[in-house]
C-alpha cells in the first residue's frame, strides 16, 4: 500500500509476519518521486487487525512518524 505521509513525502508500506512472534512493518520512503530510504519495525503483540491498522494510519502514529522524521533529517530538538 501506498500512503501521503507529508507533503511530496510517501511511503511504501508492507505488512508481513516472519515468523509466529510479531509483525514485521517495513516502510519505503520516497520524496518527491525519488527514494528516500527504508525502515522497519517489528510489532510485537499485536494482533492481524492492530497490525494492519497500523500499517494504515503511519501518518496518524506519533511514533512512526518521528522515527521517520529523525532518520530523514537527523534528531531535532
Amino acid at each position: 500500500m501506498i500512503t501521503t505521509l507529508e507533503g511530496k513525502l510517501k511511503a511504501a508500506v508492507d505488512l508481513s509476519k516472519p515468523n509466529d512472534e510479531f509483525w514485521l512493518l517495513k516502510i519505503k520512503l520516497v520524496y518527491d518521486g525519488e527514494p528516500a530510504g527504508e525502515l522497519s519495525f517489528n510489532l510485537n503483540g499485536y494482533d492481524h487487525a492492530e497490525a494492519e491498522a497500523v500499517a494504515r494510519n503511519i501518518h496518524s502514529n506519533d511514533y512512526l512518524m518521528r522515527e521517520i522524521d529523525e532518520y530523514l533529517w537527523g534528531e531535532s530538538d
